[in-house]
């Protein structure tokens, strides 16, 4: 984002000067120049891009590198330290071999601990016994994160569940009440599926923009199906969530109808780690792993509470980093230097994660420190609060008090986000809080944005630089 500068006349015959070449006589080859476009390093050497593209591929020191991407689903024998969580899944889902019904689960712990590595092992499994049976078992799963509301999530559902038949959605995602897609995704499964399961991934994500968190009415609807006789087979719901209180947040409704049985999956321990990714060591070539590169990741990874899915990204990142350097084996060195590249885009990481309300609230701060051009250190919560009033009016979602905004901000600054401070204005001109982002903050809105959900706020740029402007020279003089 940001102000883009016209292109002028001369700036246009300058870009096309580049591509075209010039033929023997002076003339422009227009021909010539499109098979075998150039551009331009930073030595001023000329890169052709079709001759790179056409290269012979690169060594590398992967030899299957989906077993080091933490969402392959894996063989059970390359799972570590979870016996008594998958003994506990794999009796609660044992019963749809039989037609049988089975319950709903609340999977909790904290993130990387094996909570959808376990579900989706355990289902795989169950797919292939119920084809070997001739059963038709579907397993429906979408990340709560994206979609944003229960009707946005149902489609989700519907597109997993026509993903591996014959069949269209059919109806499309928007312009359709919710009950019309719940109404298409029941008479789905009755035609096509004899049990299903629905899994629910980062469920407290499905927030929405109102006060009621979407996921009540999802788990509601969801978990009533075989009730209201809508399926007549096995069908179940699995959220998972990383906060353990999560039923204590369900309003009544969703309470009485998803009663599930709660599997707590706790941090791994450094030796757990270490035979996790000892368990992936042949997504490498033989010797591409120096003996102190599995150790030093399991080391970097407990200090991040034990989360083995950072430690599996960490060990492919080391790999990928010696394929650009064009190493032909993983050292200690390139661990350091992933595990720092990391460390830098950490906090972008978490703003990714933050429910819809923080987003909005962090998102209103950071644009009004970019649109306003203040030339200021700390942004004042007056101005950033006004904004965020826009912001939420232009999403249609609902906007909290000013107190409540501020406590959403200073909030981040456990996690290094931005700094807060009450400063005054002078003299009988009081006390305002005012906060200090620690990153960049076209860096933190254009992470915000790759949220579906605020996508219409890239039309409001002009709007939202001239509130920012507006309201910080008000606050200011």
């Amino acid at each position: 984002m940001g102000d883009e500068s016209p292109v002028t006349d001369n700036q246009t015959e300058q870009s096309e000067s580049i591509t075209e070449v010039p033929g023997e006589h002076g003339e422009s080859n227009s021909e010539e120049s499109t098979s075998s476009q150039t551009t331009l390093d930073d030595s001023g050497s000329g890169i052709s891009i079709m001759d790179e593209l056409q290269s012979e591929s690169v060594e590398t020191v992967f030899e299957n590198k989906d077993l080091v991407r933490p969402d392959t689903i894996i063989d059970e024998d390359r799972i570590v330290g979870r016996d008594e969580q998958l003994k506990t899944v794999i009796t609660n889902l044992k019963p749809a071999l039989q037609n049988h019904g089975i319950p709903e689960m609340l999977l909790t712990g904290p993130s990387g601990t094996g909570k959808s590595l376990i579900i989706h092992a355990v289902c795989k499994k169950i797919v292939e016994l119920s084809e070997a049976q001739g059963m038709r078992f579907g397993v429906f799963s979408i990340n709560c994160e994206g979609p944003g509301t229960t009707s946005r999530a149902v489609y989700r559902l519907i597109q997993e569940a026509t993903a591996n038949i014959d069949e269209e959605p059919g109806v499309p995602e928007s312009g359709v009440s919710t009950d019309q897609k719940l109404e298409r995704l029941w008479e789905i499964m009755r035609e096509h599926y004899d049990g299903v399961i629905f899994v629910l991934d980062e469920v407290d994500m499905l927030d929405g923009p109102y006060s009621e968190p979407e996921y009540n009415s999802l788990l509601y609807q969801l978990s009533r199906a075989r009730d209201l006789g809508r399926f007549d087979g096995p069908v179940s719901v699995t959220a998972i969530t990383n906060y353990v209180d999560f039923m204590s947040d369900l309003n009544s409704r969703a309470n009485s109808s998803f009663n599930p049985d709660e599997i707590f999956f706790e941090d791994y321990d450094a030796t757990q780690l270490r035979h996790i990714l000892r368990n992936r060591e042949d997504a490498f070539k033989p010797e591409a792993l120096a003996d102190d590169v599995v150790p030093l990741v399991a080391a970097f990874g407990s200090q991040t509470h034990g989360d083995a899915r950072k430690a599996i990204d960490l060990l492919r990142w080391s790999g990928e980093l010696a394929d650009k350097q064009g190493d032909e084996r993983v050292e200690e060195s390139h661990v350091r230097t992933a595990q720092d590249r990391y460390d830098s885009d950490r906090k972008l990481r978490h703003i990714g994660g933050l429910s819809t309300q923080k987003k909005l609230c962090i998102f209103a701060v950071a644009a009004t420190d970019h649109y306003s051009n203040a030339s200021v250190d700390w942004i004042p919560a007056g101005p950033s609060y006004s904004l965020y009033q826009f912001v939420c009016d232009t999403l249609g979602a609902d906007s909290y008090g000013r107190e409540t905004f501020v406590n959403h901000v200073t909030e981040q600054a456990t996690y290094g986000i931005l700094e807060f401070d009450r400063r005054g204005r002078g003299r009988g001109k009081g006390i305002h809080m005012h906060f200090d982002l620690a990153e960049d903050p076209e860096s933190i809105m254009e992470r915000i944005l790759e949220d579906d959900r605020f996508a219409n706020l890239e039309q409001e740029e002009e709007m939202m630089r001239s509130i920012a402007k507006s309201k910080m020279n008000g606050f200011l003089n």
